[in-house]
């Protein structure tokens, strides 16, 4: 998750550095300690072409007496296993397979209308109708894959899964870090006059939990979140994931690709670095919208609002101080001294380039809903471009990339 929590909240949870670490595995086969086999967790990418994942996996990890866990089937021909590395050379060297990495953790990138929705001209937008009357919901159904998202009254959660071990149960993954019920509110609080209001007032919020209550996620449930998510791409139109790891993924970059072609638009948080976002996945996934976050202290245009009360080194109107960069990013938010639901049923204050993309996500279910739902990936490729035709350059780009995002701008989608 990425994420930086405001110095004056008293509910602050640790600001997490964006870091891939080796995971260590399950017990070894036979009940050995995982050190005297060499064994280690690792995500077994399968040729699309395989036509039975399961069936491929239990051939393999039984030839190889390596231990099973997760298989992915929807977003990804794949499972996860625990393995030697004499049976990751052999497995590397099977023609079914195209990839076999290790599974590592990734982290969360961490009624007023806020400064953020103000900023980006969502008030302004009529068919919202932003005015403390919950008489218009958003009709689209949007996926949280984060830590989770707990019942809270201004939010319309309608389904949940935890997936946070790479096996998704429905019906279970209540938010016991808040970073997921804060992403939430931004993209669909309600307009019903308490607590805040999103970018998409009502928006059906599908909460799938892949993070651990310390904002850390192994890649596998990442890659079990979107095949959650891909599997119910009948029903879901857009998916945040405000989080990431350094590097890249083949197994969450493959699931994504699928996910993105059977129609769900995917906003992801560029990373709290101050680094190219190129170095970071999956932010430097080709198919999404990459978000970098906006400093604004004020929700008014023009720089005059002094620097955010929260992180005064951020200056108002201006790049994030903390915020990746790059030309993987394809869109600009708001993304410091955010104010949005929190997992005690309140409100909480939060910056972070995962503070920015739910704005995104948010604008992005505009287009997505009724009528505009996508189908595949030509029609998520074109919401991603309307929002990124749609910005604007009224802002202070300062990363000294040369490469100026459009900031996003909201008050004219339908």
């Amino acid at each position: 998750m990425f994420a930086r929590h405001a110095p004056a909240v008293a509910r602050a949870v640790a600001v997490l550095t964006l870091t891939v670490v080796a995971v260590v595995s399950w017990s070894a086969p036979g009940g050995a300690a995982p050190g005297s086999t060499g064994a280690q967790r690792y995500i077994v990418v399968l040729d699309d072409s395989v036509g039975s994942p399961a069936a491929v996996a239990r051939q393999q990890t039984l030839r190889l007496g390596a231990l099973l866990g997760p298989v992915f089937s929807h977003a990804l021909n794949g499972y996860v296993a625990e393995l030697t590395p004499a049976a990751v050379d052999r497995l590397r060297a099977d023609p079914r397979v195209t990839a076999v990495e290790p599974d590592t953790w990734v982290h969360i990138s961490d009624q007023q209308v806020p400064t953020g929705v103000r900023r980006i001209f969502a008030d302004d937008n009529p068919v919202l109708d932003i005015d403390s009357q919950d008489d218009v919901r958003v009709d689209v159904d949007v996926a949280v894959i984060d830590t989770g998202v707990t019942r809270h009254p201004d939010l319309n959660v309608v389904a949940r899964a935890d997936c946070s071990l790479g096996i998704c149960l429905s019906g279970f993954g209540m938010d016991d870090n808040g970073h997921g019920t804060h992403v939430a509110g931004t993209i669909g609080a309600l307009d019903n006059g308490v607590g805040v209001v999103g970018v998409a007032p009502g928006a059906r919020i599908h909460s799938v939990k892949v993070c651990l209550a310390t904002g850390s996620c192994l890649s596998s449930a990442l890659v079990a979140g979107i095949d959650y998510v891909t599997a119910r791409a009948g029903t879901i139109e857009m998916a945040n994931m405000s989080l990431g790891g350094a590097g890249t993924s083949t197994a969450v970059a493959n699931a994504i690709t699928r996910s993105v072609n059977a129609g769900v638009v995917y906003a992801v948080a560029a990373g709290n670095d101050a680094a190219d976002a190129s170095g970071f996945f999956p932010a430097n996934h080709p198919d999404v919208i990459t978000v970098s976050a906006l400093a604004d202290s004020d929700g008014d245009p023009g720089g005059i609002g002094g620097n955010p009360a929260c992180r005064p080194q951020s200056h108002d109107d201006a790049l994030a101080d903390f915020s990746n960069f790059g030309a993987t990013v394809e869109v600009a938010a708001p993304g410091v001294c955010i104010l949005s639901t929190w997992n005690d049923g309140g409100l909480n204050t939060l910056s972070g380039t995962s503070m920015a993309t739910p704005h995104v996500t948010g604008a992005a279910a505009i287009l997505a809903a009724g009528t505009g739902d996508p189908t595949n990936r030509a029609d998520v490729l074109a919401i991603r471009q309307q929002i990124v035709a749609a910005g604007n350059l009224g802002w202070t780009d300062t990363s000294g990339d040369g490469l100026q995002e459009p900031l996003l701008d909201a008050h004219g989608l339908a």
